[in-house]
């Protein structure tokens, strides 16, 4: 159709232009809508796509032993020396911690949050005997408690784990020091944290204002 008959048609037939202009309308909403979806289409599968990227994949076998510490502020610091077979360097000090209390050798509690297993309270099972039977108990020697304002907190001799300071930062990483060697607070949850031959993760109380 020429432009002066589109015009005039436009001028009578006003009705019929309200008409055509929604019908108008309705394909370019239409077209909208097809280009969402397949940008949500290409969204879905380029998440897909990432998460299979990020699949936990078997680590090679580790060999060695590291040691858990539990050391609370009055009592003397309890130490368990892990042996390593059987574990992959994909695994974290929470696959440890969980493999040491299916064995019976600690106890603990927690939550999984975002980041990971959030530990409240970590100790060794115990035993009590009341009349002629003997059972096992929990027994925590660390345990968060929110009206004395303290946490358990974590530090590491592993370097990967470790918060790092730069210079003229107004924060800087809190260390404590065990058998002569010094480690550092740890950036990760227990959930995150590496483990290898020779680590040391101790486990103690910090506490807030």
């Amino acid at each position: 159709m020429q432009a002066g008959k589109f015009c005039l048609f436009i001028v009578q037939k006003r009705t019929l232009h309200r008409s055509a202009f929604f019908v108008s309308e309705g394909k370019d909403h239409m077209k909208r809508f097809r280009r969402g979806a397949a940008v949500l289409v290409v969204a879905a599968v380029f998440c897909l796509l990432t998460f299979a990227g990020c699949e936990k994949k078997e680590g090679a076998s580790l060999t060695g032993g590291m040691t858990i510490v539990i050391a609370p502020d009055s009592e003397a610091a309890t130490a368990i020396d892990v042996d390593l077979a059987g574990y992959t360097e994909t695994d974290s000090v929470m696959d440890v911690i969980d493999g040491l209390a299916e064995a019976q050798k600690i106890c603990y509690k927690g939550s999984n949050g975002v980041y990971g297993m959030y530990l409240t309270a970590l100790g060794v099972p115990a035993e009590s005997t009341e009349g002629g039977q003997t059972e096992k108990y929990d027994r925590y020697i660390l345990e968060e408690d929110v009206a004395a304002k303290r946490s358990l907190y974590t530090y590491t001799s592993v370097d990967a784990d470790k918060l790092e300071t730069e210079a003229g930062a107004s924060y800087t990483a809190k260390t404590v020091e065990y058998e002569g060697m010094v480690l550092t607070e740890s950036v990760n949850s227990v959930s995150r944290m590496q483990i290898c031959d020779g680590a040391i993760v101790y486990f103690t109380y910090l506490y807030w204002d």
